[in-house]
């Protein structure tokens, strides 16, 4: 069902929401050299000049360390040019991160946001020239806490009815416009002198704080917050506790004491109402942590400056950031999207308080920017475990947001964006069994980005007596459970990148026979008969200001069910290929959902399912099927599969591995890259030049060693101090037990170790030393070897051998077990030897056919026509003739008895035809300066280009689809001659040569 939502809130605040952040802890992520005053030297004359400064360049290293330049141009946040603050948006030459920076006097503060979140750089502690990238929404020991108010204000809120009602416009999609509304930042007196009355100082946090939070509310609702000159004139800025216009509620952050100064501005013509439409204030506390409250509305002149964030000096910029962002979220009406209840020590009522009956749509504590994360965790840890920190709004808080800037917080003025906003939809309705696992696949399109990511959420409001029930074993205020409600949240919130698919719950709850996980993974499968709504919404990520699409699914929860795998279910079954084995499952009635179902085979523990035992045979719980001439395995599942359609299912997993025997040793393995290529037809580009892999052992994230079994003699490597910058030589007389390993994607990693002393160290050479050192989990402290539980985070990429070396000083090597897990982008695997009689072959896939077109032992696919491929790895028998697989799919290969074995991984091939592409006609209509051309190429046109490609002289694609946006920087690029191609949407209008000097 593609359903748009639109709403008229109508508010009762008994309370406001309030977040406190108990204290720093030490930060995550990377530090790395900076010099700043290079960078500052692009700009130190330009700031005296009236123009805006642009073209300025940073480079700047993303939290796995690869480096990322960024082209710079002065901001509107002030009205005018500060003397002392700067403020600037960046984008980074491929297009796929943005960022905002601030600068003052000799140091920068960033948020960085990209497809992986938002990323904070900060000065490093008091370290000079080092800054310190971390995700600005990690962990730091977080409380949030919410304050009853009682006052007369709040009170005569608490008469309106808290509802939601329908409304005949539509907020979805949006990313057309910018809102930007003016902000009244203004400082209480103690603000001011935790700098030591320095009013530029107080200033440049304040400004810098509404800098990082534009990113933030940009991306997420395309709104913007331009500071008035009363802020940046210092006029809000004061410097004298006992004579500001705010009073300190020594408790907590007060956003009524807020609203009262405020008031008291405008009575005494400081400032009057009709200079800004949205007022917040800041304070900084005396010791450590952060707390904030706020409440509705923007625009009304008794309510519009109701929040007060606080923090103190020692920080980090992304807790204050993801503070005020909280709150702002409350001043625009998104309430806590909690459904939890008591708190935590020292406040063990604060969640049940806070609890919202118009936004309670997550389970648990939540996860997005408007939940309470790690706080509810007295009497019942109602935590969600996992990443419990994500850094976007949950439908619900987009929803409550966008109806209030529909009214009453409709008081901004719009900026035109070129920006197209992208178009969601979560698929038609369905029913589905209980307690049976399903998975839900979203369409997702985009006219001028294609760095999008997708968030599946449930969308069901927590009613009263749902207030607390949390899963399979936490009852809620009516005295039952999650999973037994017909309206209570059962699922978290998810997002990615790369997929628009989600299995509820993960795949690796039901292959572990848990398809009721854990109640803290807030993945819970219904147990009764009800309806559930889900939302599928898509971001376009733009660079500029986010557009957004979201759509509404209403899956029906049948009374059948659950559908169960019966046999294979037991563990130690063993079957030979090419034989049959009778596969049963319970159906419980779930052919009342539906009459077919496919059994699909695994043979890796069921991380894919590459091989249909039979399809569409009657799901009437008994099969006999034929086990595909494969190779032997000890990890082998079955999975049965109702597909009710192309973007939705339901199943179950067998509950146990089980062998399959076979002559067939055809290998797996991992391709490298997998980066997706674009290519014209016949040109070098289309030869992708890829090279034979190892065989690959099964993707694990764990390993359980003994530490004497293997071990040897090797170089010991750590860290030589507590800033974990450079190695040392740790010792080289003591065993170590080593292992080689690969990544199965590229990205950055952290390594742990279970409990006891065990120093670990990533190589990328063997014998270990200080040259091929990567990371370790241990430094020098003056007087010994520290063992941490995990290991500095460190980038690894894919088709790299790598080698973990751990070492326990003990000599000669104990017998210690230990447990060693990594976290990532991806899994790590082992190569063994290549068997004998075996070749290995790509071969690239026609999407429209399900065919393999051509294959080529070295990827070279120029002779293929324009079409969109799969490219994957082969390894076969050698008796085999390789060129009769051209024109059958892999499954049809295996039927003819084929041993072969395709990679587990893919890549991603789109070929071009030249002659396929619309020419453009008038060349003389548009023009190109200068050419040749140093850094900055210029345009100049009536005709509309939406995008632009660049190719090099082999035909190689080397920016993919780029938005055109005037100007087309050149900076990063190598001297040499391009070809560049200007499109109107899908039709080419230019083609010229552009020489680069």
């Amino acid at each position: 069902m593609k359903s748009k939502f639109t709403f008229i809130l109508l508010i009762v605040f008994n309370f406001f929401w309030g977040q406190n952040i108990s204290k720093e802890s030490s930060l995550p992520g990377s530090v790395f050299p900076f010099d700043f005053q290079k960078f500052e030297s692009q700009f130190r004359e330009s700031r005296l000049k009236k123009e805006k400064i642009s073209q300025v360049s940073i480079n700047l290293p993303t939290e796995n360390g690869k480096s990322v330049r960024f082209i710079l141009t002065e901001n509107n946040l002030t009205e005018h040019r500060l003397n002392s603050i700067l403020t600037f948006d960046g984008v980074s030459n491929d297009h796929s991160s943005s960022l905002k920076l601030s600068v003052f006097k000799d140091h920068m503060n960033v948020i960085i946001k990209n497809n992986d979140g938002y990323f904070i750089v900060e000065p490093y502690k008091t370290a000079p020239g080092q800054y310190r990238i971390y995700n600005a929404f990690s962990k730091f020991d977080e409380r949030f806490v919410c304050g009853v108010e009682g006052n007369d204000v709040i009170k005569e809120l608490a008469t309106v009815k808290n509802s939601l009602n329908s409304k005949s416009a539509t907020n979805f999609p949006f990313g057309n416009q910018i809102r930007k509304f003016r902000l009244a930042v203004a400082t209480t007196g103690e603000f001011a002198q935790a700098f030591a009355g320095n009013t530029d100082d107080a200033l440049a946090e304040a400004v810098n704080m509404v800098n990082l939070i534009n990113k933030i509310y940009e991306s997420e609702v395309s709104v913007t917050f331009g500071l008035i000159d009363d802020t940046t004139n210092k006029t809000l800025i004061f410097t004298d506790g006992s004579t500001d216009p705010f009073t300190v509620d020594p408790s907590f952050a007060s956003a009524a004491n807020s609203q009262t100064g405020f008031n008291t501005l405008n009575t005494n013509n400081t400032l009057v109402y009709n200079k800004y439409d949205i007022g917040h204030t800041f304070h900084i506390l005396s010791s450590g942590g952060a707390q904030g409250q706020a409440g509705p509305q923007p625009c009304n002149n008794t309510s519009k400056a109701r929040a007060w964030s606080q923090w103190a000096l020692t920080m980090p910029k992304g807790v204050v950031a993801g503070l005020i962002a909280h709150e702002m979220g409350h001043q625009f009406s998104a309430g806590h999207t909690y459904n939890a209840v008591g708190g935590s020590t020292g406040s063990p009522t604060f969640c049940t308080s806070g609890w919202s009956a118009g936004a309670a749509i997550e389970p648990g504590g939540g996860s997005t920017i408007m939940g309470y994360s790690t706080n509810c965790s007295t009497p019942n840890n109602q935590t969600n475990t996992g990443n419990n920190n994500l850094n976007y709004f949950n439908a619900k808080s987009l929803d409550q947001i966008l109806a209030y800037l529909q009214s009453p917080a409709n008081c901004y003025t719009t900026i035109a964006s070129t920006n197209q906003a992208p178009s969601a939809n979560a698929g038609v309705d369905i029913t589905i069994p209980k307690n049976t696992p399903f998975k839900l696949k979203g369409i997702a399109t985009d006219p001028n980005d294609s760095n999008l990511s997708y968030t599946w959420e449930q969308a069901d409001l927590a009613t009263a007596n749902d207030k607390g029930a949390f899963g399979s074993t936490i009852t809620g205020t009516g005295g039952y459970t999650a999973v037994n409600s017909t309206t209570a949240p059962l699922f978290r919130s998810e997002q990615s990148s790369s997929t628009t698919e989600r299995y509820f719950p993960k795949m690796q709850f039901v292959l572990n026979n848990q398809n009721n996980p854990p109640t803290n993974d807030a993945e819970a499968l219904p147990l009764v008969a009800r309806s559930m709504k889900f939302r599928f919404t898509v971001r376009d990520n733009n660079i500029t200001n986010g557009g957004l699409d979201s759509d509404e699914i209403i899956i029906t929860v049948g009374t059948s069910g659950p559908l169960s795998v019966s046999y294979p279910n037991a563990a130690g079954i063993s079957v030979a290929s090419n034989t049959s084995m009778n596969i049963t499952w319970d159906v419980n009635n779930t052919n009342t959902i539906k009459s077919n179902v496919d059994i699909l085979l695994s043979i890796d523990g069921g991380i894919s399912f590459p091989y249909t035992l039979a399809a569409n045979v009657l799901n009437n719980g008994s099969s006999n099927v034929t086990i595909p001439y494969i190779p032997s395995t000890d990890k082998a599942r079955v999975k049965i599969v109702g597909v009710i359609n192309p973007y939705a299912e339901f199943f179950d997993v067998s509950d146990n591995n089980f062998a399959i025997t076979s002559d067939c040793a055809a290998y797996s393995s991992y391709i490298t890259p997998q980066s997706a290529v674009t290519a014209i037809s016949g040109s070098p580009s289309a030869n992708l030049n890829m090279t034979v892999p190892p065989p690959a052992d099964a993707a694990y994230t764990s390993k359980t060693f003994v530490y004497n079994i293997g071990s040897s003699n090797n170089n010991i490597i750590t860290y030589s101090d507590a800033s974990m910058t450079a190695p040392t030589s740790a010792a080289s007389n003591y065993p170590t037990n080593t292992f080689k390993f690969r990544v199965t994607n590229s990205g950055a990693y952290v390594f742990s170790k279970s409990s006891g002393f065990l120093i670990t160290s990533v190589h990328s050479g063997s014998p270990a030393s200080s040259a091929n050192f990567l990371t370790s989990n241990s430094y020098y402290n003056g007087s010994s070897y520290t063992s941490n539980t995990s290991a500095k985070s460190v980038v690894l990429n894919e088709g790299v051998d790598y080698y973990f070396v751990t070492s326990n000083f003990t000599n000669p090597a104990n017998n210690t077990s230990y447990t060693v897990t990594v976290s990532g982008p991806g899994s790590m695997y082992e190569t063994p030897t290549a068997p004998a009689g075996y070749s290995y072959t790509f071969a690239a896939i026609n999407n429209s056919t399900g065919k393999i077109q051509a294959v080529s032992p070295t990827a070279n696919f120029t002779s293929l026509p324009g079409a969109t491929y799969t490219i994957k790895g082969i390894s076969y028998s050698s008796t085999a003739n390789v060129s009769s697989f051209v024109g059958k799919s892999i499954s049809e290969l295996i039927a003819l008895n084929i041993c072969l074995n395709e990679s587990k991984n893919l890549r991603a091939l789109t070929i071009t035809s030249s002659l396929g592409i619309k020419e453009y006609q008038n060349p003389g209509d548009i023009k190109i300066v200068p050419n040749p051309v140093k850094d900055i190429l210029s345009v100049i046109t009536e005709k509309n280009i939406t995008h632009y490609e660049l190719y090099d002289m082999s035909g190689r694609n080397i920016t993919g689809r780029q938005k055109y946006s005037g100007n087309i920087n050149f900076t990063e690029y190598s001297s040499g001659s391009y070809v560049l191609r200007l499109f109107d949407k899908e039709n080419m209008i230019y083609k010229t040569t552009v020489i680069k000097k």
